[in-house]
């Protein structure tokens, strides 16, 4: 079908009502209504796909974060764990010299 013949302007030889602008313009519309429709429901799908990415990206870095400072906590535990144990060795080592 030709863009004529979706406007209702082709001349054929049959019997037919042409088309008055208020029916041009009313699916003209209609087209650009269901046209933007579609192009709305490809955002909204572009935009929640984004989101889910930035989601992803700071739930990584959250992690890796946590991570971190859960292995930063450990050190700092072991360090103290290990002061207060060569602590107890030399109050041993220096009660048995006394």
């Amino acid at each position: 079908m030709s863009l004529l013949g979706f406007l209702g302007l082709s001349r054929r030889n049959y019997n037919r009502t042409r088309l008055t602008l208020a029916d041009i313009l009313h699916r003209t519309v209609v087209s650009g209504l269901a046209a933007l429709s579609v192009y709305g429901l490809f955002l909204g799908y572009m935009v929640h796909k984004e989101t889910l990415a930035k989601g992803q990206g700071m739930w990584k870095i959250r992690m890796r974060n946590l991570y971190r400072s859960n292995v930063t906590a450990q050190a700092a535990e072991e360090a103290r764990e290990r002061a207060l144990a060569e602590a107890a060795q030399s109050a041993l080592t220096r009660s048995r010299l006394s």
